[in-house]
């Protein structure tokens, strides 16, 4: 959904998208890969470094452009500052936030014309209509599939501000925190420890906001959502008179239901069992069963791997699809950055498994929805939640024949082998090089497949060589670990 940025930001998104994670890049590559010209990019360094602040994209006309921060900031704070700049994001957050009785007052509140205000949501509304939902300009909320409202705004809340405190008021924050606790005292199956944690907490606070905001407008989920009756919540006096002051809703069953419709939807599994009898009575839940089951059996097999915890990954991910009502990113899905920087050879197996992800949902017409959004955070929950993967992986990881000749001392050159065999034991079989001469050099070479040094202008052998410093830094082993993946590319490529 970045088209909702202005013209002027989402080209400011892209040219940061393309920074983060990079070291030096020119002028020259950035124009060629965004399609924007020279001349442009140049003006938007400008226009970024005045609101990035703790952030700075550096220019150098030697090395070109890079994006810099300190070591208390991440991604999140540089697309946070982008969203922050941004008038269509802040008309959508009002509306969210607040209440408008005319179009007239919410202008007032963002010190722009009614005119003004109309443009720009008619703007907003080219995008926002393909989702199912846009904003009404005669009630000045946003209306369509409630759904799909609600899970938009909570992913706007999290990626712009990532905690709750930040919007909420601390006596919302305070009503809400006593809702969970008398909700989780009632269904203590959901008292499992990955659930009681701050971030699960934090996500669940959100949608409770996000979906109290909705109620205290009027807006409710549609009949034909269906809310499982039996199922309800009794909330104590003194909570629920606390929710009416609040919000000035009272906490009927259908407002609780509501509320908690992510766990009280008819398609909502409480455990492996419950889908398993949903799937018995409901095609639309058996065939999302069936299709991750395969996709299950599948990477087991082509990967010879074993998903020890198929029973919880299976519920984890079919619940996953089960509230997922439209894309899972606006702007940037936090999740996606742990593809970003894994090693090659895990990268690879999560571009595999990626691939024949896609290809299993997509090969059954499932009720659910799908973007490469919502496939990126199904894939981050299957690798995050798999108990036991990185010790498979790193045991059936291909082992790579690796020489060590460094023109420093015999000793030193001991040293790194075994700091290297210790670090990279499960993918390197290392041997120390003990050649007197260049040619004597070539031709141990010839047995191994790549040779670890220090000399930047060795004849070449016949191996791949991986030059690092005397003393090895996350660069190296992340060059070490890149020719590692070339080589067993190359092999698998061959085979």
């Amino acid at each position: 959904m970045e088209e909702l940025l202005e013209s002027n930001l989402l080209r400011h998104f892209r040219i940061v998208r393309f920074l983060l994670g990079r070291e030096w890049v020119t002028i020259g590559e950035l124009a060629h890969t965004l399609r924007i010209p020279s001349r442009t990019i140049r003006q938007s360094i400008g226009e970024i470094n005045q609101y990035i602040n703790l952030a700075k994209i550096e220019s150098s006309q030697k090395f070109g452009i890079r994006l810099t921060y300190d070591a208390q900031l991440n991604s999140f704070y540089i697309y946070a500052s982008i969203y922050k700049q941004s008038a269509h994001f802040l008309i959508i957050e009002n509306i969210c936030i607040h209440r408008y009785a005319t179009l007239a007052v919410l202008a007032e509140k963002l010190f722009i014309s009614q005119s003004t205000l109309k443009r720009k949501i008619a703007v907003i509304n080219q995008t926002l209509e393909e989702y199912g939902f846009w904003i009404d300009t005669k009630s000045v909320d946003m209306v369509g599939d409630e759904r799909k409202i609600r899970f938009f705004y909570y992913c706007y809340l999290l990626e712009k501000y990532d905690v709750l405190d930040l919007v909420a008021p601390e006596q919302e924050l305070r009503v809400i925190d006593e809702l969970i606790s008398e909700f989780f005292a009632q269904f203590p199956s959901l008292q499992s420890p990955e659930r009681q944690v701050f971030s699960y907490l934090n996500k669940l606070r959100t949608m409770l906001f996000i979906s109290f905001k909705r109620l205290k407008k009027g807006r409710r989920l549609a009949s034909h959502d269906q809310i499982d009756e039996q199922y309800s919540l009794l909330l104590s006096e003194k909570l629920s008179k606390k929710i009416a002051v609040c919000y000035h809703i009272d906490c009927t069953k259908d407002v609780l239901h509501q509320l908690f419709f992510l766990f009280f939807n008819r398609r909502y599994a409480w455990s492996a069992n419950d889908l398993q009898k949903k799937a018995e009575h409901d095609e639309a839940i058996a065939k999302v069963r069936r299709t991750l089951l395969a996709f299950f059996a599948k990477i087991e097999k082509s990967e010879q791997l074993v998903l020890i915890n198929k029973d919880e990954l299976l519920l984890l991910l079919y619940n996953a699809t089960s509230y997922t009502w439209t894309s899972a990113k606006i702007l940037h899905n936090p999740s996606e950055d742990f593809f970003v920087n894994l090693n090659h050879y895990h990268e690879g197996f999560a571009r595999r498994i990626k691939k024949e992800l896609v290809a299993c949902l997509n090969r059954e017409q499932l009720d659910i929805y799908l973007d490469d959004s919502v496939i990126n955070q199904l894939l981050f929950m299957l690798v995050t939640a798999w108990k036991g993967l990185m010790d498979q992986l790193e045991a059936s990881a291909p082992r790579v024949k690796a020489g060590i000749f460094f023109n420093t001392s015999f000793e030193h050159s001991q040293f790194l082998l075994n700091d290297i065999s210790y670090h990279l034991k499960s993918r390197l079989d290392m041997t120390l090089i003990t050649a007197k001469t260049i040619t004597e050099l070539r031709q141990q070479c010839q047995h191994v497949d790549m040779l670890i040094t220090n000399l930047s202008m060795l004849p070449s052998p016949d191996c791949h060589i991986v030059s690092i410093q005397a003393n090895l830094t996350p660069k190296d082993f992340e060059n070490i670990l890149s020719v590692y993946s070339e080589i067993v590319n190359a092999n698998v490529t061959a085979s």
